[in-house]
């Protein structure tokens, strides 16, 4: 087995922060709330949907509504809002030639895949791990761990609930400091790339070892 590379996809891989701006807010009037700051709808990127439903303070009795609009949203306004961060296409190209890359996410699975075929990536990734009910982050990543039994492996995210699935999971880790966490989330991390050209050379000298 080649060594994993797990991922996380938004802040990561994806600079999703306008599309998640977007279907935040069409979610919102979509249940006759009103809009919210661009800054208060940046707080959803990162926790699940069902997570922002508190962030936003989104009653009950509209919450289930919010959910489906919000899934609909994402995937149409794909074409329109969701971005890669520059050089990680290629970054991703080159590191699929020495290891296989996994993405391990808190989006829904149809969002990944759309995404990732529409930023011309989806080739990159051995598999694509969505959300699963009843699973957090690192649950899911041990999950694919006993799966896939990699000699070894790394995890790479830039919010603290990244740092923290591959620590439980017993992997080393690395802070993407370009994406949306803060530096003291990053600073959980064994080592932290500042760039996506650094986190490139700093994947290819560990899959090289």
């Amino acid at each position: 087995m080649r060594p994993v590379i797990f991922m996380d996809w938004d802040g990561t891989v994806a600079d999703s922060m306008a599309l998640c701006i977007e279907e935040v807010r069409a979610a919102l009037k979509g249940v006759g709330l009103p809009d919210r700051t661009d800054a208060e709808l940046m707080r959803c990127n990162g926790p699940t949907n069902e997570e922002s439903v508190a962030i936003l303070g989104i009653d009950p009795a509209r919450a289930e509504a919010y959910l489906r609009l919000r899934a609909q949203a994402e995937l149409a306004l794909i074409p329109a809002h969701q971005r890669i961060f520059p050089g990680m296409a290629e970054a991703l190209h080159a590191l699929k030639a020495r290891a296989d890359l996994v993405i391990v996410s808190n989006g829904l699975a149809e969002y990944l895949h759309r995404s990732a075929a529409f930023l011309g990536v989806e080739d990159c990734f051995l598999r694509m791990e969505g959300m699963r009910e009843g699973l957090n982050k690192a649950q899911n990543m041990a999950r694919l761990l006993a799966e896939l039994r990699p000699q070894r492996a790394v995890m790479v995210g830039d919010r603290a609930g990244d740092m923290e699935a591959g620590r439980v999971n017993g992997l080393p880790t690395i802070a993407a400091c370009y994406g949306y966490g803060t530096p003291e989330e990053w600073a959980l991390a064994d080592r932290q790339a500042t760039s996506v050209d650094a986190l490139r050379e700093m994947l290819l000298a560990w899959a090289e070892q």
